[in-house]
């Protein structure tokens, strides 16, 4: 704990010399611009990575991820609130002599109002969807394959939400493999005004991954994993200050594993994670703490899970963490920022630490081609 007592006394003096917006790494959509009608431009988006994860626990892994993800493609609007995006998705680990992943992205883009966007294609994954380290490892960002399917995305003073199906695994009949595809929503709901200081909301997160299909020949099982996540949230605007807000977050998991075959030792579980966080213009910082029984995730990192290994005879049935996250991020140009994050999560049952540091360097840049009338 005395590693942990340091980082936050080196936190909280480096809020006192920076000034500061909502930041992370993983942003990369570009909103409408109604002048863009008829506009064809060449846009270049990356994101260079450097994590390296420092885990300490008996059954955990640390892992080392150095590498660029790069995204050249173009875009041409045929109108004010329709586009389209053709491209390359481009995802390169340092040392190594080819690209671990290269896919063709597609996305058509159209904005049906100020408050409604309906994607078809490869999806908008900013911020992993404001999925939460329980529902989703924010490392897949750089490591999974990019998002395709279809996704609606609301917002209004009120109410904001973004709902997606992440199709991975299209089937053929007689395929010998099973068709792959996660469904995922989160939201936000306002309680009062926006424009109030205080700002109390409901958040909702809800993911279900789903494995199966009728044409295919392989003999496995259906997999039905859910996870659910809701709460309360209170943000407290801060006025002529280097802190720009500060907010108390709390929400309750459910874990459920309706799979014909059970993909996890326990098929029920849930979980507890209330969080403080102080906002900057330039960074953010999280302190929290996960007390959670018997829960699992599809897709949430595995920190945070009660760890089944059968081989090995070992069972969690609970587990707690004190966590802290901090981000920093200075902007270098105009598209191009420069961050680094700390992650520390504090085992509190087996008096164990683990910490990941990282960088990041993401670019986001538009080329003017030429006009393009669409006939």
């Amino acid at each position: 704990m005395k590693k942990i007592s340091t980082l936050i006394l080196l936190l909280t003096i480096t809020f006192q010399v920076i000034t500061a917006q909502t930041i992370s790494p993983f942003n990369h959509f570009k909103d409408f611009n109604p002048q863009d009608s008829s506009k064809l431009f060449f846009r270049f988006e990356n994101l260079n990575f450097v994590k390296n994860n420092e885990y300490n626990g008996e059954h955990l892994n640390g892992t080392t991820w150095v590498g660029y993800l790069a995204t050249p493609k173009l875009v041409y609007y045929p109108s004010k609130n329709f586009r389209i995006e053709a491209g390359a998705r481009l995802q390169k680990y340092s040392g190594r002599e080819n690209f671990t992943e290269s896919e063709p992205i597609f996305s058509a883009i159209y904005k049906a109002s100020d408050k409604v966007n309906f994607i078809l294609g490869s999806l908008n994954q900013d911020n992993n969807h404001n999925l939460s380290e329980p529902m989703f490892e924010p490392e897949r960002y750089f490591t999974d394959t990019g998002e395709n399917g279809f996704q609606l995305q609301y917002k209004s003073s009120k109410l904001e939400f973004d709902t997606w199906i992440n199709w991975e695994q299209f089937i053929l009949e007689n395929d010998p493999f099973q068709e792959k595809f996660t469904f995922g929503l989160t939201g936000r709901w306002k309680l009062n005004s926006n424009a109030a200081n205080n700002i109390l909301s409901v958040p909702v997160e809800i993911m279900f991954a789903h494995r199966g299909g009728e044409i295919d020949s392989s003999d496995g099982s259906v997999q039905t994993i859910g996870n659910f996540a809701s709460g309360l949230e209170f943000v407290r605007k801060i006025e002529n200050s280097k802190i720009k807000s500060w907010s108390f977050k709390t929400m309750a998991y459910y874990f459920s594993d309706n799979s014909s075959q059970k993909e996890f030792t326990y098929d029920r579980g849930h979980g507890f994670y209330p969080q403080l966080s102080i906002h900057t213009k330039k960074s953010r910082l999280s302190l929290g703490y996960w007390n959670a029984y018997k829960f699992a995730s599809s897709r949430g990192s595995e920190l945070f899970t009660t760890k089944v290994i059968s081989s090995e005879n070992y069972a969690e049935t609970r587990k707690e963490l004190a966590t802290l996250n901090y981000y920093y991020e200075h902007k270098v140009a105009k598209g191009i920022h420069i961050g680094g994050k700390l992650d520390v999560y504090y085992d509190l049952a087996k008096s164990v630490e683990n910490f990941a540091t990282s960088i990041y360097l993401r670019i986001n840049g538009d080329f003017f081609l030429r006009n393009l009338k669409w006939n």
